[in-house]
């Protein structure tokens, strides 16, 4: 089955005053690629034939992240604390290394 992942953009022109909205379609084969691609862009569900499926119900959105992250640093960064590490940038590299820490448990 097929994954379908819709994002739409705004695009303004003639100084703020037109917009215009384009909205992108991305297929993916498995389910986790789908996955992997709306948490890196932060795209809330991912579509399967008529089904909707909220992507955020399983794993942590990049602001939930980085509260978890900072209350609990050693589960999330195995480190004692969180100040020194760019949060947003660790949560893009757990997609693709580590993605089970972000899931919600």
């Amino acid at each position: 089955m097929e994954y379908t992942i819709k994002q739409t953009q705004t695009q303004k022109y003639f100084f703020n005053l037109l917009e215009k909205e384009i909205t992108k379609e991305y297929k993916f084969a498995t389910y986790i690629e789908a996955v992997k691609f709306a948490l890196f862009e932060q795209i809330k569900y991912i579509y399967k034939g008529n089904k909707r499926l909220n992507v955020f119900k399983l794993f942590y959105n990049i602001a939930e992240f980085n509260k978890h992250a900072k209350n609990n640093p050693m589960h999330y960064l195995n480190l004692s604390n969180a100040e020194r590490i760019n949060l947003d940038l660790y949560y893009k590299i757990l997609i693709d290394k580590n993605i089970t820490k972000l899931r919600k448990h």
